[in-house]
Order: C-alpha cells, then structure tokens, then sequence
C-alpha cells in the first residue's frame, strides 16, 4: 500500500476527476492540498471525496487561504505525514494507466532508491510533474525552496541539490502515466508529451501573474546557483557561499510579498 498520495490543485477539478479514477493501487492517505480553488471547482472536489473508492482508504482535503504556490503545496503534503517512509506527489492534471502505481511502489522497495520520477523528463534528469520521494531524501537534501512561488524552477532547484549530491533515483517506469492528454511512459520513449500546464490554461488571467513570477524565479536560481544551473553545473554550495548546506535556504520576505502582492 502507498502510504500517501498527495496533489496540490487550483482549479480543474475534472481532472483531478480523472487522476482519482485512474487509482488501481491501494493508497492509504490521498492528500488534496485546495490553493484557492472557488465555485464549482470545490463543489466537485468535496464531491469526489465523499465518495467511497475501492483502492484509497482516507481522503483529506486541507484548504489553504490563499494560493500558497506549488513549493510550500508539495511541502504541506510531506509535513502532513511526517511519520511516512515516502510520498508520492503529483500534478492535480495527472492519471495513471495500468499497473503505474504498483510500479512505483515497487520501485521503494528498494530502501536505496531516494527518489522515482514516472518519466526523465527533459535530459533524463526527472521530471516533478509525477514523483516519489523518500524521508532519507528529504532529510539530506532538504525540502523544496518556498521562495521560488507560485510556480517554476522548485523543481530546477531540486535537480542542482541532486546533482551536486547524487542519490539511487529511478528516472523512468514501464508503465504509462498521463499529463493532461498527453502520454508518458515506455511506449513513447519517455519524451515529455504533455498538453502543459493545465491550471493556466484553465484560468488565462493568471497568464501575466505566472509570466512575471517565472521571470523573478530564473533570477533567484541564478543568485543561488550561478550561471551554471541551465546546463547543471551550479555553484557547490547555496548563494556560493563556502560550507553552507545545500539544505539551505532562507525565507527572503520582501522578494516573495512582491510575487504574492504585485499587481504587475
């Protein structure tokens, strides 16, 4: 049994639908991080819940005041289940075909293996949209860096964490798994076909938001790993600063009001 699978969502409560549909493993906790959803959006996923599924034992809906960005999401599923030996997050826009999540909870058996991505995504260096992640990886590598919201470059920040301290990592399963319409797994050797980011397209007003907020976070990458990230050659250390635990961060509170509050 998969002891917790979480998903952060803001809107596209049918795909959400569809992801819960897809569950054909048995999953103790599924954990739904609500980061503003409104209207029908809710509706339906109160809906979803309270429906009995042959394969998820406990539903959870934790409802955030405000959209607390992807990082801090995927955090809150992790703190919620300290006690877990894994999670299994993934985007509230992905399904599972057959046998995917048996796969990937046979993957952890491994007691090495620190993180499984369902597909290497670009480079083969994993791709966050559907991932698992260890306690043991956690505890070494740090969570995921809030300052980077509400999306883009969480995951880049992680992949420099990995490189500069390599782990036992699972890049890519046999069994397909879907983001949005798109297909990923074996059959398609892996590309990263996906119909992209769904919650955006959902909601075009956020376009400009998102747009200025992922140029913000390109240049938190650069001042925390150099010019080298883009080809994963980062600094050794956080902000090139000697010794400092690539554990680290710091909550920089002006830089993310601007990216909550801006009107820009």
């Amino acid at each position: 049994m998969i002891p917790v699978l979480g998903t952060v969502i803001l809107n596209g409560a049918h795909w959400l639908r569809k992801q819960i549909d897809s569950v054909d493993f048995p999953v103790e906790n599924y954990l739904i991080i609500d980061n503003g959803a409104k209207g029908e959006n809710i509706n339906e996923i109160q809906s979803l819940i309270n429906q009995p599924h042959k394969y998820i034992k406990n539903f959870t809906l934790a409802t955030m005041p405000y959209n607390i960005g992807c990082a801090a999401g995927w955090n809150m599923i992790i703190k919620s289940y300290m006690h877990s030996p894994y999670w299994v997050i993934v985007n509230n826009d992905v399904s599972f075909g057959p046998g995917f999540l048996e796969e990937m909870y046979n993957a952890a058996q491994d007691s090495e293996v620190g993180i499984v991505f369902g597909n290497g995504g670009d480079f083969n260096l994993g791709s966050f949209d559907c991932f698992l992640i260890r306690d043991t990886t956690i505890q070494s590598h740090g969570l995921f860096d809030e300052n980077f919201y509400p999306i883009y470059c969480e995951d880049s920040d992680y992949i420099m964490r990995l490189a500069i301290k390599p782990i036992k990592t699972v890049y890519n399963l046999k069994a397909d798994y879907y983001h949005g319409e798109g297909i990923m797994g074996e059959g398609t050797d892996h590309d990263y076909y996906s119909t992209g980011m769904n919650t955006k397209k959902d909601l075009p007003e956020l376009e400009h938001r998102f747009s200025y907020s992922n140029t913000r976070n390109f240049d938190y990458m650069f001042k925390k790993w150099g010019p080298g990230w883009r080809s994963v050659d980062p600094w050794q250390y956080p902000f090139n600063i000697e010794g400092l635990d690539i554990r680290s961060g710091y909550m920089d509170l002006e830089f993310c009001r601007d990216k909550h509050l801006s009107k820009k």
